[in-house]
């Protein structure tokens, strides 16, 4: 009988332990979406989507790339500073934008020219053609896009909050001047993280 007790206990345990584990089981979310995961001393995924999108939207508004001297206009990206303590790529949020630039028309990205090129194989096919016609390559940029991501944290009592301010700006490389800029803001407090928003 006492067998049978501590049977039957085992089997109720390894029930509950089997449904606990179903129940914390992986799911496909909707990428920054209202249920994921909000972080509050880091950045996440749905704080690039935002900070990517104002940013853009700012810039599209403007009609700064219309005015360009080339049209789509020529970007030259450089490396975000990242002045916070979370660690993530940056590029997650240039590359965001970059995408719908680019795509739509409104901009080309320089990625084989100058302090930062991506694109070593284009570097050298641009290289291999300047040399061979001796004329230097017309990709000259038309703005510069530079920027920095920083974090302001306060407590109070059990409660924490962070604020990240990220902050791009478009130089024009002949002038020297800002052509245009932006800040965007995202804001999160709780005491743990925790899901949605």
């Amino acid at each position: 009988m006492k067998n049978n007790s501590k049977i039957t206990t085992l089997l109720i345990g390894s029930t509950i332990l089997v449904g606990t584990g179903c129940q914390s089981g992986g799911k496909y979310i909707e990428t920054g979406g209202t249920q994921s995961v909000v972080s509050v001393g880091d950045v996440d995924i749905q704080d690039l989507q935002r900070a990517s999108s104002e940013m853009l939207q700012s810039m599209i508004s403007t009609g700064i790339l219309k005015r360009a001297p080339h049209q789509p206009a020529r970007l030259l990206i450089n490396p975000i500073v990242n002045d916070t303590s979370s660690q993530f790529d940056v590029g997650e949020m240039t590359y965001r934008m970059r995408e719908q630039l680019v795509n739509s028309g409104q901009a080309q990205t320089i990625t084989a020219y100058g302090k930062y090129t991506e694109d070593e194989a284009a570097l050298e096919e641009v290289r291999r053609r300047s040399f061979e016609s001796g004329t230097q390559p017309d990709v000259e940029p038309d703005y510069t896009l530079s920027g920095k991501i920083t974090q302001i944290r306060r407590n109070a009592g059990s409660t924490k909050q962070v604020t990240y301010t990220f902050r791009l700006t478009l130089t024009d490389p002949n002038t020297g001047l800002e052509v245009w800029t932006k800040t965007a803001d995202v804001t999160k407090q709780g005491q743990k993280n925790g899901i949605g928003f």
